[in-house]
């Protein structure tokens, strides 16, 4: 949700959204002080969008052109998909995934981006492997939110979700950090339950810096949330 480009159907309006959020001092001086990895999320198009909406291709191209415009990229395993790694030697791998543009037929993510994040992952030889979600894999149950817009997350694409945990506990990937935004406050979460296949581990969920604030995220510490920020937010790992 780098810029909120709702009902805005054409290059023009994105153009101008983007224009608008990158001449703010906050971001300028944060492009001005280091690189920045994108992925984007429903706002970079429209809200809550998806691929039954009327005219959705030509409005998805307008918008993704602009993202690329404003926000470049190095190019993943092809030129039409988002989702990339980017490695610094043996120290850090980041998997940038597309949790927005490929959901299609009961699909979080497309089975090809499933397959590659699974087989990079295993490949990896980093001591630490982030994986950045727009999105959290959080499981929320038991919690004040609970399953609302569990369709919105990759709570509500169990099979896939599971299947990525699985995959990860299974062939005893270490060093697996999920790093998450969207739902406007800031947290570290244990993914799954106790007995789960993601119960050792661990998101990071960041922001916003800007959005309003959420007001469940009061009323949500607890054991696999033992820091909430319901304040704007930015996080340092180190």
């Amino acid at each position: 949700d780098a810029i909120y480009a709702d009902k805005s159907p054409n290059k023009f309006n994105y153009v101008e959204k983007y224009k608008y959020a990158l001449s703010l001092s906050g971001l300028q001086d944060l492009t001005a002080g280091t690189s920045i990895v994108a992925t984007w999320d429903d706002h970079e198009i429209d809200d809550n969008w998806s691929w039954s909406s009327q005219g959705i291709q030509a409005q998805f191209d307008e918008a993704l052109l602009a993202f690329r415009d404003h926000l470049p990229q190095r190019q993943g395993p092809s030129p039409d998909q988002l989702w990339r790694k980017l490695s610094w030697g043996d120290a850090l791998d980041i998997f940038v995934l597309d949790c927005r543009g490929e959901r299609k037929g009961g699909e979080y993510i497309s089975a090809a981006q499933m397959d590659w994040l699974k087989q990079e992952l295993t490949a990896s030889g980093a001591v630490f492997k982030v994986i950045m979600t727009s999105v959290p894999i959080f499981d929320f149950s038991g919690t004040l939110i609970g399953s609302i817009s569990a369709d919105d997350r990759w709570q509500g694409y169990p099979g896939q979700r599971n299947e990525i945990l699985q995959h990860i506990r299974d062939q005893a990937i270490n060093g697996v950090l999920w790093i998450s935004g969207d739902v406007h406050f800031g947290a570290i979460a244990q993914v799954d339950k106790d007995g789960g296949p993601g119960d050792d581990q661990w998101e990071i969920i960041a922001g916003p810096a800007g959005s309003l604030i959420n007001p469940a995220s009061f009323f949500l510490q607890n054991k696999r949330l033992p820091v909430v920020q319901s304040i704007w937010n930015w996080v340092l790992v180190e």
